[in-house]
């Protein structure tokens, strides 16, 4: 009987086994990642990783670009990047402006906060006071953010210390003249005088020069081309009341009042509507309104840097607004994550990326060699808002800098309008300016 019973329990577990082994395995679920996109011919896609030999990461980016603009590049890209790397999974949400900057400060005070975010360069301004970044020193080498334009990493600067990095960059002011009247535009300063004195016809209504003199924005190009700046580069601190300042606001009023080239109070909108109709035969704009002069059959135009000023050897620097990507604090360095962060930004703010960008929008670059591309050498409109693109400088991204607009504008019309001297003007632009930031 025990022998039997013995029997019984061996054929009992023998079937148990069988059973176990012979079930089907469960079916993992699979992670959703973006459909990807068919590489185009100019796109050289990337050699992907074995994913054996690395870990499982999954990222997320917030960004606030565009519905075409994101669908037809930034998209694109993300989902190459992540045929080229299976092993990173990355996970983007769009917002919009006020709504990226809010989200991301909430989140990042719950520790919530996305690995990247894609925004303006004004919000490392409250983001690093907030100390909710990685300084981009801590994760990027020297090698790599020399391979960017000086310029346009100064615009993600705010306490001396770099917070993003620019995809690309522009918005910036530069010089364009009618083909009708100069056919080389002005080497410099001097120059641009006096072939702006020979070109105006005042009872005519046709001026030599043309550009908003009633906002700051267009004062910035002239300081930087007498050796200043709007902000202290370390301190972030107003710097107006110099002979820089004196002598950029003395050269703009000798434009209008002495050599009387440029119309009196002259704002966006006359110098706009002046050179489209042919009433100007130089214009400062930035590349923004190319589009909108290209359209007119009858204007014939070519752009330029703004010329150097004569009396300094020194280039205005006109400002340029970008999109940086800037990551977060809670990225920890030695993690995964932290690898697939900078993979992921080296590969959206590189060469191929900002060629796409070149490619599909006439979006200058901030890649060095991006910027010698037959696409824009080839181009001249381009070609000539290249040139002035390397002689730009980021818009400051400290919170500061509205202190230097709210009180540079009204300033600078009274030194137009001959009521005020510029020395005077430069010490009252200082004064309002650390009045305002000590009220704020």
């Amino acid at each position: 009987m025990r022998k039997l019973f013995f029997a019984l329990l061996v054929l009992v577990l023998v079937l148990l086994v069988l059973l176990v082994t012979c079930a089907p395995k469960a079916t993992p679920t699979p992670t959703p990642k973006p459909k990807p996109t068919e590489p185009r011919a100019t796109e050289r896609p990337l050699t992907p990783m074995p994913p054996t030999e690395l870990p499982e990461v999954t990222i997320t980016m917030w960004e606030q670009e565009e519905e075409t603009e994101r669908d037809t590049v930034l998209y694109p890209l993300v989902n190459e990047f992540m045929e080229a790397n299976p092993h990173i999974t990355v996970e983007v949400a769009n917002y919009g402006n006020e709504e990226l900057r809010t989200q991301f400060e909430t989140a990042s005070l719950t520790g919530q906060a996305p690995e990247i975010i894609r925004c303006p360069n004004h919000f490392a301004g409250p983001f690093s006071t907030m100390d909710i970044l990685l300084p981009i020193k801590d994760m990027f080498d020297e090698a790599f953010l020399e391979t960017f334009l000086p310029g346009a990493l100064a615009g993600g600067v705010v306490g001396g210390t770099l917070w993003g990095i620019p995809d690309q960059s522009g918005s910036h002011l530069m010089l364009l003249y009618n083909k009708e009247y100069i056919s080389t535009p002005p080497a410099d300063s001097d120059e641009m005088i006096k072939v702006a004195q020979e070109t105006t016809d005042e009872a005519a209504g046709i001026w030599g020069l043309a550009y908003n003199t009633q906002e700051p924005f267009w004062l910035a190009p002239w300081l930087g081309g007498f050796g200043g700046w709007v902000l202290d580069d370390a301190t972030d601190m107003p710097t107006l009341n110099t002979p820089a300042m004196v002598d950029a606001l003395q050269f703009l009023q000798d434009l209008s009042l002495k050599y009387r080239i440029v119309p009196l109070s002259c704002d966006y909108e006359t110098a706009d509507t002046l050179f489209k109709e042919g009433k100007a035969a130089m214009l400062i704009n930035a590349d923004w309104s190319l589009g909108a002069y290209l359209q007119e059959p009858a204007l014939e135009f070519g752009t330029a840097p703004i010329p150097m000023i004569k009396e300094t050897g020194l280039w205005p620097t006109p400002m340029t607004i970008s999109r940086y990507y800037m990551i977060s604090r809670q990225v920890e360095p030695g993690t995964p994550k932290f690898d697939a962060v900078k993979k992921f930004v080296e590969f959206m703010t590189g060469e191929h990326a900002q060629e796409m960008w070149l490619e599909r929008f006439k979006q200058l670059p901030s890649n060095k060699n991006v910027a010698k591309s037959p696409l824009i050498q080839q181009d001249p409109i381009l070609r000539g808002s290249a040139a002035q693109l390397e002689k730009s400088r980021g818009l400051p991204a400290a919170p500061q800098l509205r202190c230097f607009w709210d009180s540079a504008r009204p300033v600078q019309k009274d030194v137009l309008a001959g009521t005020i001297t510029p020395a005077e003007a430069a010490q009252k632009m200082q004064e309002d300016a650390e009045r305002c930031i000590e009220e704020s």
